[in-house]
C-alpha cells in the first residue's frame, strides 16, 4: 500500500513539473521580445507588410512586397487613421518591394491597401502603432 502511494505521487509530480515546463515554454515563445523586431503579415496572394522598426531618425519603417508574376498594374495607397491618404503609386513591378518610412510622433493607426483591378484583388492591412515610455527613477541617500 505504502509502495503505490509513492509511486502515484511520483507519477502526479512528474507529470506536473512536465506540463508547467510545456506551459512556460509556449509562453515564452508567444510572448515578444522586442517592439523593435520585424513584425510581417503574409497574405495567400503573396502581399507582405513587415514592420521593420524604427530608424535612427525616429520614424517607423515598413517594407511592403508583393509578388505580381502576371506584371498588372496594381495601385498601393497609405490611410492614415482618419481615413486621409498619405501615399498613393501605381506600380507594375513583378516583385514589388518598398520600404515606407513615416514620423514616428504623427501617427496611430495605418492602413495598407494593394488593389490590382484586372484580378479584383484587394488587400487592406490595418497597422496600430501604440507608443510607450518606461522611465526608471531611482533615489537613493549616499
Amino acid at each position: 500500500m505504502k509502495m503505490q502511494s509513492i509511486q502515484t505521487i511520483a507519477k502526479r509530480f512528474f507529470f506536473g513539473n512536465l506540463l508547467v515546463a510545456a506551459m512556460f515554454l509556449s509562453a515564452n515563445a508567444a510572448t515578444p521580445a522586442s517592439n523593435n523586431k520585424p513584425y510581417s503579415v503574409i497574405d495567400a496572394n503573396k502581399v507582405e507588410v513587415k514592420y521593420t522598426g524604427v530608424d535612427k531618425y525616429n520614424q517607423l519603417t515598413f517594407n511592403v512586397k508583393y509578388s505580381n508574376p502576371a506584371g498588372n498594374t496594381f495601385n498601393l495607397v497609405v490611410l492614415d487613421e482618419n481615413g486621409e491618404q498619405l501615399f498613393k503609386g501605381y506600380y507594375g513591378d513583378k516583385q514589388f518591394d518598398k520600404t515606407f518610412k513615416l514620423p514616428k510622433s504623427e501617427v496611430s493607426k495605418l492602413t495598407f491597401v494593394i488593389e490590382d483591378g484586372k484580378e479584383s484583388l484587394k488587400e487592406k492591412f490595418d497597422i496600430n502603432i501604440k507608443t510607450r515610455t518606461y522611465e526608471d527613477v531611482i533615489v537613493s541617500k549616499g
